[in-house]
């Protein structure tokens, strides 16, 4: 019974507040954050921290070579549990795609709250701290200690958490934790991933001639982009399926039956193609078979391809150099460095040893079995606040660091968010919708009212 006056005061406090927390929000998205060139993470990691001291936290920027990190504590309960967030954000262009906003000025259209890092991972921040304010709103005090660790590389691929775990071990270990991110599926359905891939991203660059040449002479002169292109197609065949040893025909296997989880998320393959203007996915995959490789098999992609001339209007030229970036995404008992050698030695044998390639980002899968006390805890909680019970996703079909927590500090995650299958993560017009936003603090409130009770 107390739980549940306590949830009452804590839902109805969230509902009489809510606009203060659009306006939190909007300062946490004015503050531009962009990991890849550094602009605004500093003043971005002391925002957060004053956020966070604001509410009784004790409060350390701390770093390792790299981006600050915000870690803090408020000690409460028998109980302890550790938030993970990213204040960092991607790179807003490209700006067209924006409609005329400001990427860092949140605007409102009708039910949408627009601007960079609304989704990820500006809102979710905002969540916690609302649930946080409810709680001690309702309860006076918080049902359990409260850890966060709130970085500022996650969008570079985490480079220095590493050595800040590892230096923060004792302080981040927690019975329990909650990952930066879960969100709204087709159905209403909260999909909460209980684990994300690893990754592998690389550089390839191929040399040409010394200077750019007059095309003229591309009977004679090697264009480097053709040999970039062959490369490519060494990569994947045709229909979609990884050609790479150790990457070939990998199913994760993660201790519980997976599979079983999946065949119970839902799965709306139609408005899936439909949004994306697609005939149908790679490969012809469907049902089952396609959660399956979307959810626990490693997938490699081209991020993208440069080299020549691809301004307006024409420029006939042979380039000096070509290059293109490739992320692979690996699945729980795969090591970035294993999966690395494999793809040198393959590309030796196929007459490319000579290619100049680059780690840019490299981390192994973390993830957390579906009955774990925290876990069961957000899954209920979920139910209450969206009317339906959530989707399980064995892992998630993105990365994070995730395996820092779950591995080496041993640290069962689920997840928490404010985001929707339209919220157009890390692209132009990002955005959630006010309803989400409120149900994910309600959320987050309910999950450590209901954990610290188990």
């Amino acid at each position: 019974m107390e739980l549940e006056r306590a949830r009452d005061v804590a839902f109805r406090f969230l509902e009489e507040n809510f606009r203060r927390y659009v306006r939190l929000l909007a300062d946490l998205v004015a503050v531009p954050s962009v990991s890849a060139c550094g602009e605004g993470v500093e003043e971005c990691a002391r925002l957060v921290a004053d956020l966070l001291a604001e509410r009784g936290f004790k409060t350390r920027v701390v770093r390792a070579g790299g981006h600050p990190a915000v870690l803090a504590e408020r000690e409460a309960g028998e109980k302890d549990i550790l938030i993970y967030n990213h204040y960092d954000v991607q790179p807003p262009e490209p700006f067209e795609g924006w409609e005329g906003r400001d990427p860092f000025e949140l605007s409102e259209e009708g039910e949408l709250l627009i601007g960079r890092g609304v989704a990820d991972n500006k809102g979710n921040i905002a969540a916690r701290l609302a649930a946080i304010d409810a709680l001690l709103h309702a309860l006076g005090e918080l049902p359990l200690t409260v850890k966060f660790i709130v970085e500022g590389e996650e969008e570079i691929g985490s480079p220095s958490l590493l050595n800040i775990v590892r230096e923060h071990a004792a302080f981040l270990r927690a019975s329990g934790g909650i990952w930066e991110t879960a969100y709204l599926g087709r159905r209403g359905e909260l999909r909460i991933p209980l684990g994300f891939k690893g990754m592998l991203y690389l550089e390839f660059k191929v040399r040409g001639p010394s200077r750019d040449v007059h095309s003229g002479y591309s009977p004679l002169v090697p264009n480097p982009i053709w040999r970039l292109v062959r490369l490519a197609c060494l990569l994947k065949d045709k229909q979609g399926r990884i050609l790479v040893p150790g990457l070939q025909d990998v199913v994760a296997d993660l201790g519980y039956d997976a599979e079983e989880l999946l065949a119970r998320v839902p799965f709306d393959e139609k408005a899936m193609k439909r949004d994306l203007g697609l005939e149908e996915f790679v490969g012809g995959l469907t049902g089952l078979e396609a959660l399956r490789q979307l959810y626990l098999a490693p997938a490699l992609n081209i991020s993208g391809i440069y080299g020549g001339y691809t301004g307006e209007g024409g420029k006939t030229v042979i380039p000096a150099e070509a290059g293109m970036k490739v992320d692979i995404r690996l699945v729980p008992g795969q090591e970035p460095e294993d999966v690395l050698k494999a793809l040198r030695s393959y590309l030796a044998e196929e007459g490319f040893g000579d290619i100049e390639l680059r780690v840019l980002s490299s981390y192994p899968a973390g993830f957390t079995r579906p009955d774990e006390p925290v876990v069961v805890a957000s899954a209920r909680a979920a139910e209450r606040v969206y009317g339906v019970p959530p989707a399980l996703l064995p892992l998630s079909a993105g990365s994070g660091p995730m395996y820092l927590f779950t591995g080496l500090l041993g640290v069962p995650m689920t997840g928490a968010g404010v985001g929707y299958y339209g919220s157009r993560t890390h692209a132009p017009k990002e955005n959630i919708r006010k309803p989400d936003l409120l149900a994910g603090m309600k959320h987050v409130a309910l999950t450590l009212l209901t954990f610290a009770a188990l």
